[in-house]
């Protein structure tokens, strides 16, 4: 994952910002402090941290982030990640929602790999 063109990058990028302008759409229709409120709000912070963390280590910043919100970031990610192939499965190969999975699904592989560094 060193290796990464800066168009792989700037795609990783995107497919965080994209989550986030999603999830911060989704909250404003929610009702607050429901059950369904607080699992995106968690997600979203964990959105905007990778979104952090990828700029960190690709633009020599840094973060500022505690160790606790890196680590629940982490888990988070890590958690999505797990849902994220079973989508996959049912969208047609070279398809734009595919597309957009699989880089989603990379965007999170990165921004975990660079978390567990962080963290430990």
């Amino acid at each position: 994952m060193v290796n990464m063109t800066e168009e792989e990058k700037q795609q990783s990028i995107e497919a965080f910002l994209s989550i986030i302008r999603k999830s911060e759409n989704a909250l404003a229709h929610m009702k607050p402090g429901a059950p369904q409120t607080k699992l995106l709000e968690k997600r979203l912070k964990a959105a905007r941290i990778g979104a952090d963390v990828l700029h960190a280590c690709w633009e020599g910043k840094d973060l500022d982030v505690s160790k606790e919100d890196l680590i629940e970031a982490k888990g988070v990610l890590e958690g999505l990640l797990l849902t994220l192939p079973s989508f996959l499965e049912k969208l047609k190969p070279g398809s734009g929602q595919r597309t957009y999975i699989e880089r989603r699904i990379k965007a999170f592989q990165i921004a975990v790999s660079y978390l567990h560094d962080s963290v430990n």
